[in-house]
């Protein structure tokens, strides 16, 4: 059955309508739900998935988002706002990194050597910091999704029905990119539901989830209601450890970044260059001499022993209190991963798997039940 609507618009005079409902003719109802659980997407492409939802994040909180919270814009939302989020996080960053290396060409000689060393050290600062705190959490997310089929970040595309505007009544349909467990208290379970990605009944991916974490077979007749509040348990491990620890991982790469071996590494890859010219007719000399020397390192090989240089002295320094801040923040850091993964992987809960926490409900089923 079809329920219409009827409204009536004041400026062209003209009735349109709303319909609630599914017609018998239409393949899908204009009010179902159209969300897609890219689940398929960052199984078979991670990387690139990764990329192209951040690549359209990036862009709009530059571009289309600014513009519609500038002009008022009733279609703006607090989605939109959080992502933006990035724009002084990431200009933040490009300020601390040329504040010290654009500026120095105006210090007199001493005093830009110095600030070129420093703004060296603060740009690889920020490298170090963004990849610490990102790549980190892996370290605890990675092994609950490998466990229990339960990826904190699992992506879904939301479609967004936008109210008309003045200058824009066709292009009414926007699209967001959340994560099905971006709330704990409010998870898209519905995405989950009938998801032949994960098999061909209801609750494919509760079952899963359920088998994984040690319930019966037998018991899972119910799995979504019995595997929710464990997999909310879960998430809420997983993320509080994850976001822990990747703020110790990332002071330590700060605290790595600063250390004195970076100062003579070379990162303008025009002196890079011309290092590797002097080097070559250095070379020649040498073996027209019968002198071998060593070969001349590339990029990836001289970063390297800059940073294992540059961790053995963060964990050993010469100054005692230097010394004993670096091991204690790397042992944060690690004992904090170690920590998070023994928490969300293991169980706590002896009976859980049995049929007793399975069979647990509000509702006795030894005693005769009457709906009233």
């Amino acid at each position: 059955m079809v329920y219409s609507i009827g409204v009536r618009n004041q400026n062209t005079r003209s009735l349109s309508s709303v319909s609630f409902g599914k017609k018998g003719t239409d393949k899908k109802s204009e009010c179902e739900n159209k969300d897609v659980l890219l689940y398929d997407e960052k199984k078979k492409h991670p990387i690139s998935t990764s990329v192209k939802i951040q690549t359209d994040k990036l862009v709009k909180a530059f571009t289309k988002y600014p513009e519609k919270g500038l002009k008022g814009s009733k279609n703006a939302n607090f989605y939109e706002f959080l992502t933006m989020g990035m724009v002084p996080y990431l200009a933040g960053s490009a300020m601390m990194i040329a504040v010290f290396n654009l500026a120095s060409k105006f210090f007199d000689t001493p005093a830009a050597v110095n600030a070129s060393k420093l703004g060296k050290k603060m740009g690889l600062g920020v490298l170090f910091y963004g990849i610490g705190k990102t790549l980190s959490k892996k370290l605890i997310e990675t092994p609950v999704n490998l466990r229990y089929e339960i990826d904190v970040n699992l992506p879904y595309e939301k479609v967004i029905h936008e109210l008309p505007e003045q200058g824009n009544t066709d292009n009414l349909v926007a699209k967001e990119y959340h994560k099905a467990y971006e709330s704990v208290d409010f998870p898209r379970w519905d995405l989950f539901y009938n998801n032949k990605s994960f098999g061909p009944d209801r609750n494919s991916y509760y079952k899963k989830v359920g088998k994984r974490m040690g319930i019966d077979d037998e018991d899972l007749d119910h799995a979504d209601q019995k595997v929710k509040p464990l997999i909310r348990e879960k998430v809420i491990k997983t993320k509080l450890f994850s976001t822990l620890s990747s703020y110790f991982w990332a002071a330590t790469g700060v605290g790595i970044a600063m250390q004195k071996p970076w100062e003579n590494f070379v990162i303008n890859p025009v002196k890079r260059f011309a290092n590797y010219k002097n080097y070559k007719i250095i070379a020649e000399k040498a073996k027209e001499q019968g002198i071998n020397i060593a070969k001349y390192d590339n990029f990836a090989k001289d970063f390297g022993k800059h940073f294992i240089q540059s961790s053995k002295e963060f964990l050993n320094n010469n100054s005692k209190s230097l010394k004993i801040a670096g091991r204690s923040l790397f042992g944060l850091a690690v004992g904090m991963t170690l920590l998070g993964n023994f928490s969300t992987l293991l169980d706590f809960n002896k009976s859980r798997g049995a049929k007793a926490h399975a069979s647990s409900s509000l509702i006795d089923e030894s005693k005769e039940k009457v709906v009233c």
